[in-house]
């Protein structure tokens, strides 16, 4: 099972962000509709770029309800990104995984049933232990808990026969509280529970303070998470990006807010006897 604690020296860091990016629409309050659509992918690439320590651009970007098939790849290609399991359409805009080009090298795409919305990959990583990560945007709405529950166990399965137990999921999985145990069942370590669970960084929805739907109702929920499995796998960071709104504007990039997870990957041990 993976831990909040690193135990061996033989690790690889790997810095992953995941983002519901709400089709890169503009919010209700956007000052100019027309400037916020334009100016979308240059403020979200930033965004996600600069949200790294130490402005350290992330290995990993998972995205969900891009806009068209191409957007992530447009958006990121100048900085060295590659779309490493193509992408899908979910129930609201298209899923992708973008990886540096120096992992996407050394990956492989994982074949998955179009069902569970979700794109996947394999990679062999610096130190030769062996993952699979995924981005998904899982089904909607309290009542779609037991689809939830199956997408996660199919998910889990197609990328076990691909790494074993050394996988990172994480995406929007519009999952409500009373679905921790059960998912965490499948799925494993929850990220941001590994992460120390603070609570100034639980909440990717929260409508108090983001007001990006005109007439929505104010709440707030942990729809998007990252879990994490094997015991290679260790959490050391967990953050939110997304949650300020534009300067000088009520204007915030999504509905949603993204997660900055940071792992430790361990070597195997039999790679480290050899």
């Amino acid at each position: 099972m993976a831990s909040a604690a690193i135990t061996s020296c033989y690790s690889t860091p790997l810095s992953i962000v995941s983002w519901n990016i709400a089709e890169a629409a503009p919010s209700f309050a956007a000052p100019c509709f027309d400037t916020r659509a334009r100016d979308a992918p240059r403020l979200i690439r930033e965004c996600i770029l600069g949200s790294g320590r130490s402005s350290r651009p992330p290995d990993i970007i998972a995205l969900q309800e891009c806009p068209y098939p191409s957007f992530g790849t447009e958006t990121f290609v100048e900085q060295g990104y590659v779309s490493a399991g193509g992408t899908t359409l979910s129930h609201c805009g298209y899923v992708d995984l973008l990886l540096k080009k120096q992992l996407a090298e050394k990956s492989r795409p994982i074949s998955l049933d179009r069902n569970l919305s979700s794109v996947a990959c394999r990679i062999a990583l610096p130190n030769q232990t062996t993952i699979s990560v995924s981005s998904s945007h899982l089904a909607p709405f309290k009542h779609g808990a037991g689809t939830r529950l199956r997408q996660c166990q199919n998910l889990k399965e197609s990328l076990h026969q691909e790494s074993g137990n050394n996988m990172i999921l994480l995406g929007d999985y519009n999952m409500r509280q009373s679905e921790d145990k059960a998912i965490e069942n499948i799925l494993g370590i929850d990220a941001w529970k590994a992460a120390g669970s603070n609570y100034r960084n639980k909440f990717t929805w929260d409508s108090y303070s983001n007001e990006y739907h005109e007439d929505g109702f104010s709440f707030r929920a942990r729809f998007d998470r990252c879990y994490a499995g094997g015991d290679k796998m260790h959490v050391n960071r967990f953050g939110l990006i997304g949650n300020k709104a534009v300067v000088g504007t009520k204007d915030f990039l999504s509905d949603h807010y993204g997660m900055i997870i940071g792992f430790d990957v361990e070597k195997s041990s039999l790679d480290a006897e050899k």
